[in-house]
């Protein structure tokens, strides 16, 4: 049962419904994931992973690309070439994608298999879902967690104003 606004409504019980009750039960205080997707293992690290998502080597090539796009862009915007400017501007918007998500907290690259990266995932994703399940049946609520709730390496619940909470 979930009360917000002056309204309750009724949401299936759910990992990500137990998330969002941690997190709103300590507004202002970062989680970390690991500690959402595993809670008898809170505070504990398992070491560990299959490496950086995207490799140094890897890096330096998609960079080396990136470079000869832009280089290709211009040269097909001076020539007033829209195809060839268009198809340059996919394959950069495509690079940038890969290497946005190779990327974490403070440009650190990822770590493919990593326990917390695999728990970032997995947290996220349920929590979004909760999210928008709450959303279908309350509006309001659902639209104040989705700006109140952050999830990520670190997931944390800051209202904009102070709500008390029932859990």
């Amino acid at each position: 049962m979930l009360r917000f606004g002056g309204r309750e409504v009724r949401v299936s019980d759910g990992k990500g419904l137990h998330d969002l009750a941690r997190l709103l039960a300590r507004p202002g205080v970062p989680v970390p994931a690991l500690d959402l997707a595993s809670p008898a293992r809170a505070g504990l690290r398992a070491e560990g992973d299959l490496g950086e998502v995207v490799d140094a080597t890897a890096r330096a090539a998609y960079r080396r690309r990136l470079q000869e796009l832009e280089e290709e862009a211009s040269a097909a915007d001076a020539a007033g070439d829209a195809v060839r400017s268009s198809r340059v501007a996919a394959e950069r918007d495509a690079l940038v994608e890969q290497l946005s998500a190779a990327y974490g907290l403070g440009g650190r690259p990822r770590r493919a298999g990593s326990p917390a990266e695999r728990a970032r995932t997995a947290v996220t994703a349920r929590i979004r879902a909760t999210i928008e399940r709450i959303t279908q049946v309350h509006p309001e609520l659902g639209r104040h967690l989705r700006v109140s709730v952050r999830t990520g390496t670190l997931c944390v619940y800051e209202p904009e104003s102070p709500h008390s909470w029932i859990l």
